[in-house]
């Protein structure tokens, strides 16, 4: 009786002859970032960064391999499956796309619109639904060239800064089924994270060592180049989309605030002042609770927000601080004044002037009232969504600040 097995992501049934749809994994191209921009002629410009099967599994490796694990193919089209034919076209193995794990929009591409894109990942069968999908300011095609720093590949390093990292803003990143929920939905609209090289977002990020790029055919004094290593990466911002189509990037601030009302602000970090004493006050976000209340009175919709938090000291410069509750409650208040900055700033922002309903106001309101928002929803994005008035409510609780109460202080 024949076994189930997989082979290139189909079923096959096997006898002792084999499968027959069966490909090896020598033959096998896996794309593990994609980059997507749009050209000065109006055309796809695709970047597949590809990994070669010995860099995945070295068990795989043969004698002589080892050397260029990645192959970084740009080809402009009329559409995105074009563009990857060409790809095929250009290399000997099958092309797999079953290991991607990062799609990137450049930033003109994104505003021209990624519908045509998203459309070709859901009808391709190797793609899974939980690839990462972000923008980039500029150019992908420079993006995905970046040099993996921790891990063996762009993919996996940026999945374990999503899985790992304490403090950067990993929950505004959202996978391609995540992004397309809210894409087809006619009571949100989507957004995701916002990933750059690290340089183009004030990091300096020095290696220590130059990278020696083998140059065939280039001569004697040309046979080792030496040349930098491409910068790291960086995540940070939001990107929030309408009808499709980039609206704007969201910076740090803005940011903050959407995570504010999305209720996923824990580990975000905030510096107080200290008043009268010299200083700051480091505040890690450790617990957050944000609930939407709406309300349809009349035609004219109303909705309240009510955002509690609770932080940590995680660091303390303040000198000459009693840290009594007197002060506890200052830092509480000066806490609450900064979320609702951040929050105000944002709407001001996406509600009124860019009118796109990342913060699923809409759907709060659906599940509220469905009967109103059949009549709601024709002009929700086009001026109901803008005029509709927030009630905001922040509350701030500094509830553990460790048994180290005052600011270290050296000896006199």
């Amino acid at each position: 009786m024949g076994t189930s097995n997989f082979a290139d992501g189909n079923a096959c049934w096997t006898a002792l002859t084999g499968c027959w749809n069966a490909v090896e994994i020598n033959d096998l191209s896996t794309v593990d970032v994609i980059g997507i921009d749009v050209n000065n002629a109006g055309k796809v410009e695709v970047t597949a960064v590809i990994t070669r099967p010995y860099t995945l599994f070295p068990d795989t490796a043969v004698e002589g391999q080892g050397q260029n694990k990645f192959l970084a193919e740009t080809v402009t089209g009329e559409s995105i499956l074009e563009a990857f034919g060409k790809i095929s076209g250009s290399i000997p193995e099958k092309i797999y796309y079953g290991h991607t794990s990062l799609v990137v929009f450049g930033e003109q591409a994104a505003r021209e619109g990624i519908s045509a894109s998203l459309d070709f990942i859901k009808r391709e069968n190797d793609f899974r639904p939980n690839i990462q999908l972000m923008v980039t300011r500029g150019s992908a095609k420079q993006f995905v060239k970046t040099t993996p720093q921790f891990n063996i590949s762009l993919g996996l390093e940026m999945n374990d800064l999503l899985i790992s990292n304490r403090y950067a803003a990993t929950g505004m990143v959202n996978d391609v089924s995540q992004f397309m929920e809210a894409f087809s939905s006619e009571t949100a609209d989507p957004y995701t994270g916002v990933v750059n090289s690290a340089k183009e977002d004030g990091i300096d990020v020095d290696k220590g060592e130059k990278q020696k790029t083998e140059q065939p055919n280039a001569g004697n004094r040309q046979n080792q180049q030496q040349q930098n290593v491409p910068n790291a990466m960086s995540l940070g911002g939001a990107a929030a989309f309408k009808g499709g189509q980039l609206k704007g990037i969201l910076n740090e601030q803005e940011t903050r605030g959407l995570m504010a009302i999305e209720g996923k602000l824990q580990n975000q970090i905030f510096v107080l002042n200290c008043g009268k004493n010299q200083g700051t006050a480091t505040i890690t976000i450790t617990d957050v609770n944000s609930k939407l209340s709406p309300l349809a009175a009349g035609g004219a919709p109303k909705m309240a927000i009510d955002i509690q938090v609770e932080g940590d000291i995680g660091q303390l410069t303040c000198s000459n601080l009693n840290m009594n509750s007197q002060q506890v409650e200052r830092f509480n208040q000066q806490l609450e004044d900064l979320i609702k900055r951040d929050v105000s700033t944002v709407l001001e922002k996406v509600k009124n002037e860019w009118q796109t309903d990342i913060f699923k106001f809409g759907e709060e309101f659906y599940r509220k009232y469905p009967e109103e928002w059949k009549q709601m929803a024709p002009q929700w994005r086009n001026g109901l969504l803008k005029k509709m008035k927030i009630d905001l409510t922040v509350s701030a609780s500094l509830s553990r600040y460790g048994e180290i109460k005052d600011p270290a202080k050296p000896n006199k």
